[in-house]
């Protein structure tokens, strides 16, 4: 998307300022008589005027570093749009990047400063009502302009930020009154002795200290509420200032009247650029040569600028495209990487540079603005081109990591770098001529020029030819990228692009440039966050990879096998989304004229906490208890592991005692750490209780089943009704218990299969435990034999068979039973013992095996085959021997015999 010039629908932010504009309010320390009340601070440069008395028009914010004063009349269609949004983006991120530095440095700073002598409460909260009032009394004006708006709204955060840490020291002094006040609540009963004088003072002086510092409290609380109603009627304001400015109508470019001055105006623009021009050729290396300007900064940024370049250089030379070899994806990444480095970042740095020292010139006005303007332009123009080049990779198929076919790489490739130069182009000629007062026309008809080859440049980068995606055969995915629902976007993106025409020709230049500059911003953020996005996952893989210097190192100081699977990479890459979709959640409405301020006042909002009750819940206070909470249980785990792998294998105790005692410490980890993280939030523990109280209606209500299998987990390991490496037999599934969890124990049947048993479930039905006593088990085998055999040998046989077998016990001995005497034979059951269960099976075979060699060997049975004769339709026979069998009925032809059929029947013999 190109980006058409801005107007001052959300005039450029007010930047923070290092300390309040009232500090009077805020430290306590009168300002001289005179002073401004109303003040914009803007780099090194001040401008203060009373909020009373404004000539000449509302305050105008038109460049990073200068203030001026504009006219009542002026057009608000003077401004560019995609350098405030992108200006407005970049502070807000490195804002939000640096502020913790900040904070840390304001910290030292505070700690080691100077105390300011503070004066009387009650003069502060009467500077903070007239500070409040006088903001009160400015937004009931008529006119007021957004960076008027920000201005005000930065006064009312610092009077509501000093009422804050004052009523915080209040309530500190009421805390710690109340804490001495406490030995003294009590007096002497009626019969004790009457307390001394002292004690009656000092609890007098204590209850009046507790007093004023409860009022001061109360007092800070009340010029904080105020402070934030001004702030949502701030905010609000804002935004109905900004849709005014979106919807506002200007000159049409079919009115005759635009065509016939835009001779005149464009002649006055190219005046006065060939003007500045001739002044900036003439002044501008001597305001270099004056010394005026500070170029430290620009000197380190040189630096910072040749050595990534060097450094890019260096790695492309080694990890580069090189053609000799198929690349594979780990080379691809890298490469890609480094392109980002030597093609994205070092001309971008190079560009910044240069428009630095551009500005530290001191160009003439228009060239103050178009300066900076043409400087982000022309970075934004190589951002595009080096992203291309590294993600598409159109001269480079074989190194591409994005998923595009190659026809679809080259025309989105071409179609995107002709869009940002045509676009590009026009906007920096549209800023130029159209940026002084009085050109309307210029205006109107520019903003249609640029809206027609915006939209004649970006249908093409939003046709379907452009989104092929590369799917190897038979691939599930769809065949374009982003399926249907960015197929959806892009025909949503083409509808608002050619729209912005049809704003452009009714007047509506401020709509069609916010549109074009916000898609465009939008697109290039969420462009640039995917592409990190995959570079990062892919880099992370390749650095993790076992062949790797980086994975061989990481397995080496983990101490993990070096065939081994790294997954802490995954982690990493969860939180630079979270931090990457952070941002662009602050980003992308900042492009849209959405507050910034708004957005990060919301965000330290929910960091400062909500109080709920007496309870103040905050991201802050949750963070820090899952932290503690994190670090509690990886404590615990490390305990653990030392006690189950070190402690315990020292000590003479059986396996499922170990068990349990390493359950025991999973249970007072896992309590301690709950503890831990509860008292981290900042919950009160007395409160905590009475919250339990009321949840146990809950808890008995809707996890009635998880408390009563937890809660039976812990009977199961403080009475040892089962344990680990029992056998047993729980509602028809039989096997060994492996482990016992807080919730459920799991059981491995003898097909080697996992059952997880609700722990509720062993004490509210019948259990059998075949090892509760000893792990020693009974082997019953039993044995029929024919009618003929001989008692007392087949039981001598029985006994030699069971003794014989290592296995075996002999206390108790083995046991032959003499069952019964049966039609079929002898029945008889062998009795043995066994010291493991786990022999059970293997003894019942070794011994069926013996036992039926020897019964073979002594001739006691027959191994042979038993003759079975068969008989088939027996009942048939019977009926026709007693003559029941029914005469078959005669078919056609069935009483005449055939000629072949009478020579079977005389061939056949005779009995």
């Amino acid at each position: 998307m190109p980006f058409p010039p801005k107007f001052p629908i959300s005039a450029r932010k007010v930047p923070r300022r290092s300390r309040p504009v009232n500090d009077e309010a805020v430290t306590g320390r009168r300002r001289p008589e005179g002073c401004p009340d109303f003040a914009v601070v803007t780099g090194q440069m001040t401008v203060s005027q009373p909020a009373k008395s404004m000539p000449g028009g509302p305050l105008l914010l038109d460049g990073p570093i200068r203030v001026r004063r504009g006219t009542e009349g002026k057009d608000p269609t003077k401004s560019s749009g995609f350098g405030n949004r992108m200006r407005s983006s970049t502070r807000l991120v490195w804002s939000c990047l640096a502020g913790l530095v900040l904070l840390l440095m304001g910290a030292a700073a505070f700690a080691q400063s100077t105390p300011v002598q503070q004066r009387p409460f009650g003069q502060l909260v009467d500077l903070w009502t007239r500070q409040l009032d006088r903001i009160a009394t400015r937004t009931e004006q008529a006119v007021l302009l957004p960076a008027e708006i920000d201005a005000l709204r930065e006064q009312a955060t610092d009077v509501r930020a000093a009422a804050a840490a004052a009523a915080a020291l209040a309530r500190n002094d009421l805390a710690d009154t109340k804490k001495l006040l406490a030995p003294l609540e009590t007096k002497p009963g009626v019969d004790a002795p009457p307390e001394a004088a002292a004690v009656q003072a000092e609890r007098q002086r204590l209850t009046e200290q507790a007093t004023v510092s409860e009022g001061r409290v109360k007092q800070g609380e009340v010029v904080i509420a105020r402070a934030d109603q001004l702030l949502d009627h701030l905010t609000k304001l804002r935004g109905e200032v900004v849709l005014q400015n979106l919807l506002r109508r200007t000159a049409s470019p079919l009115s005759p009247q635009v065509w016939s001055n835009i001779g005149p105006e464009l002649t006055a623009s190219a005046r006065a650029l060939s003007t500045a021009m001739a002044t900036w050729n003439r002044g501008g290396l001597a305001a270099l040569r004056s010394g005026g300007q500070d170029l430290t900064p620009l000197a380190a940024w040189a630096a910072l600028t040749i050595a990534l370049w060097w450094a890019g250089r260096s790695l492309r030379r080694r990890f580069g495209r090189k053609h000799a070899h198929e690349p594979t994806h780990r080379d691809r990444t890298i490469a890609t990487a480094i392109d980002g480095i030597g093609l994205v970042l070092v001309p971008i740095l190079a560009v910044w540079l240069i428009g630095g020292l551009l500005a530290a010139s001191a160009p003439p006005a228009p060239l103050d603005v178009l300066v900076p303007e043409f400087t982000l332009r022309l970075i934004v123009l190589l951002l595009v081109f080096g992203m291309t080049a590294a993600g598409l990779a159109p001269a480079h198929p074989a190194w591409r990591i994005l998923p595009f076919t190659d026809s679809s790489a080259h025309y989105l490739s071409h179609a995107l770098r002709r869009l940002m130069v045509a676009g590009i182009t026009t906007d920096l000629i549209y800023v130029a001529f159209s940026h002084a007062n009085g050109r309307e026309a210029v205006a109107a008809v520019g903003s249609l020029v640029l809206a027609t080859l915006v939209a004649l440049f970006a249908l093409p980068t939003l046709a379907n030819k452009a989104w092929h995606a590369a799917r190897p055969e038979g691939s599930e995915l769809p065949p374009m990228i982003g399926g249907t629902w960015w197929s959806i976007a892009r025909l949503v993106l083409s509808a608002v692009v050619l729209s912005s025409i049809g704003f452009a020709l009714a007047g509506y230049a401020a709509l069609a440039a916010h549109l074009h500059s916000s898609i465009a911003a939008t697109c290039l953020l969420i462009a640039i966050g995917l592409l990190l996005h995959r570079l990062i996952a892919d880099l992370l893989d390749a650095a993790a990879a076992p062949d790797t210097p980086t994975g061989r190192w990481v397995r080496h100081r983990l101490g993990l096998p070096a065939d081994s699977t790294v997954r802490g990479q995954l982690m990493l890459l969860l939180l630079f989304d979270l931090i990457l979709v952070t941002l662009l959640a602050l980003t992308i409405p900042a492009t849209w004229g959405v507050d910034t301020d708004a957005i990060l006042q919301g965000f330290s909002q929910l960091l400062r906490g909500v109080k709920v009750g007496g309870v103040t819940i905050s991201l802050t206070n949750i963070g820090m208890a899952i932290l503690a909470f994190a670090v509690c249980m990886l404590l615990a785990r490390l305990l653990r592991s030392i006690v189950r792998d070190r402690v315990l294998p020292t000590v003479d105790a059986p396996l499922p005692l170990r068990q349990s005692i390493d359950a025991g410490l999973n249970y007072a980890g896992m309590l301690v750490a709950i503890l831990v993280g509860v008292g981290a939030l900042g919950v009160d523990f007395t409160n905590l209780a009475i919250v339990l109280g009321a949840l146990s209606v809950g808890i008995g209500l809707g996890l009635q089943n998880i408390a009563n299998n937890v809660i039976s987990g812990v009977i199961l390991l403080m009475e040892r009704p089962i344990k680990a490496g029992d056998w047993v037999v729980v509602n028809g599934h039989e096997g060994f218990v492996r482990r016992i969890n807080i919730r459920a124990t799991e059981i491995e049947t003898f097909q080697r299969t996992h059952v997880i048993v609700p722990n509720s479930m062993f004490l509210q039905s019948p259990v059998i435990n075949r090892t509760y006593a000893d792990t020693s088990s009974r082997v019953e085998i039993q044995i029929a034999v024919p009618l003929s055999t001989d008692v007392m040998k087949l039981e001598a046989i029985l006994r030699e068979t069971a003794l014989g077998h290592p296995r075996v016990l002999r206390v108790p001995m083995p046991i032959v039973r003499f069952v019964r005497v049966a039609t079929a034979g002898l029945d008889f059951e062998l009795f043995v013992f066994v010291s493991n269960l786990e022999d059970r099976l293997t003894v019942t075979n070794d011994l069926n095996r013996a036992l039926l060699a020897r019964l073979i060997e002594e001739k006691i049975i027959d191994p042979r085959p038993v003759p079975e004769l068969r008989l088939r339709d027996i009942d048939k026979l019977g009926a026709a021997m007693r003559g029941e069998l029914p005469e078959r009925p005669k078919t056609e032809g069935s009483s005449e015999m055939t000629s072949e059929g009478a020579d079977d029947a005389a061939a056949a013999p005779k009995n």
